[in-house]
């Protein structure tokens, strides 16, 4: 079977292949060395000529263990989980009633609003953070998962309303028609006919909300300034001192702080490859 295969593929395959697996290689390289560092120590990476293959007399996942012990990794787990569901959810319902309203309403003021949403995503967390920092403070919510929520929602709605436009665009008006002729109003037809034609859309705004909202530190940083409200993101930080980083268990915390993301894709990924409006018009 392979003797088949292989000669059915051009050289012009061969190369593409050889090309994509060494891309793979230097893109993942960098979690292999996170991996490394965790369960080496660093004593022995921290030299003109660190070892590219873990030693098996010194390798052990000790720090994986005393990160556990002494820092609370399970609740900034917890923490960046609240947070990063909550932004997801909220921005995704956000999203999808304005980017319905982008993609159907073609009027001068929503396309004042839509170049407004693009414009409020070029501006810069840091120029923000005074001011975000002042008008929590102000509503009492310092050290409140709300307020990480909110703002992350601020941060991340300009981007996927305009991401859930495009599905949107995609799907032929007259489909919703027909619903609204059969006697659907616009929000019943939005929920029964839309949105389930939106799933791989829906998909891809929840994920990219999750992957913003889980990396976020500015935002946890200045508003959880709590260690025990933290989220993993700034807890990961904590492992770097004033004299010394304790590289063995920044590592260790950082891979266990990619676990869920994984899980995240591994669920999502059937959505993400399906056709948007894959048998929805039939002939």
């Amino acid at each position: 079977m392979s003797k088949v295969l292989s000669r059915r593929r051009t050289p012009q395959q061969w190369g593409l292949l050889a090309i994509s697996l060494a891309v793979l290689v230097v893109l993942l390289f960098p979690v292999y060395w996170m991996i490394m560092t965790s369960v080496v120590p660093s004593k022995e990476l921290l030299t003109s000529s660190p070892p590219l293959v873990p030693p098996a007399d010194s390798a052990s996942l000790d720090a994986y263990g005393e990160v556990l012990e002494s820092r609370p990794i399970g609740l900034w787990l917890w923490n960046s989980t609240l947070v990063t569901f909550g932004t997801a959810l909220i921005s995704i319902v956000i999203s999808t009633l304005g980017g319905y309203s982008l993609s159907r309403f073609r009027t001068k003021a929503q396309q004042a609003m839509g170049f407004t949403l693009l414009f409020s995503r070029m501006l810069p967390g840091t120029l923000l953070i005074i001011p975000v920092f002042v008008i929590f403070a102000s509503a009492g919510m310092i050290n409140n998962l709300w307020a990480v929520i909110l703002v992350n929602v601020a941060a991340t709605v300009p981007f996927t309303t305009w991401l859930m436009k495009g599905f949107v665009d995609a799907i032929p008006a007259e489909i919703e028609e027909a619903a609204m002729i059969d006697g659907c109003g616009r929000l019943r037809t939005l929920w029964q006919v839309i949105v389930p034609l939106l799933r791989p859309g829906l998909a891809t705004t929840f994920t990219y909300a999750c992957i913003l909202a889980w990396g976020d530190f500015l935002f946890a940083r200045t508003l959880m300034p709590n260690p025990s409200d933290w989220t993993i993101t700034v807890g990961i930080a904590s492992f770097i001192g004033e004299f010394s980083v304790d590289w063995s268990g920044l590592m260790a915390a950082g891979i266990m702080s990619m676990v869920p993301m994984l899980i995240l894709f591994v669920f999502l990924e059937p959505f993400l490859v399906k056709g948007m409006a894959s048998g929805s018009v039939k002939g």
